[in-house]
């Protein structure tokens, strides 16, 4: 067996980091913000302040997530059709640490928007953020369909943690 190379190293660990950051950051944040909203102290935000927060929230989840869905429809191909094996797996950590942060982020806004207006709706938002995250989340059998990848590159990359489909 062949062991990994020190830069598909590096890459496989921000893929695992960035999409691990990302995902149980964004848990947290949510909890974080049911439990700050749900405490004695509530601020008194104007009936404006909140209708502005509930609109920039909404615009804002909606953006994100339709971002991250073009993202992922053209981006993913293209790496699929990438040349090298080293550009497939460089791509795709880029392409995952900048939208796991990002909608990182975007819950964090969010979620930030819930607590200073007192809109409960705002939850309901960043939890389709999230599940945008975890639909995403890039697992192994998720990287070798989304990168294309043979059975030798993924032994390669994952050694005897992958195993073949088609064993009979």
């Amino acid at each position: 067996m062949t062991s990994i190379p020190q830069t598909m190293t590096s890459e496989m660990r921000t893929i695992q980091r960035s999409s691990r950051i990302g995902l149980y950051g964004a848990v947290a944040i949510i909890v974080l913000a049911a439990v700050a909203y749900s405490c004695l102290w509530h601020p008194s935000p104007s009936y404006t302040f909140r209708r502005w927060a509930l609109v920039l929230g909404t615009i804002l989840a909606v953006l994100s997530v339709s971002i991250v869905l073009l993202t992922v429809r053209k981006r993913i191909p293209m790496l699929r059709q990438s040349d090298s094996f080293r550009a497939k797996l460089t791509g795709y950590a880029v392409h995952v640490r900048s939208v796991y942060l990002s909608m990182l982020g975007v819950v964090c806004v969010i979620c930030a928007l819930t607590v200073a207006s007192r809109n409960s709706v705002l939850f309901m938002l960043a939890i389709v953020c999230t599940l945008v995250l975890i639909l995403n989340f890039p697992n192994m059998y998720r990287i070798k369909v989304d990168l294309g990848l043979n059975d030798a590159e993924m032994h390669i990359l994952f050694g005897d943690k992958y195993t073949a489909g088609n064993e009979h």
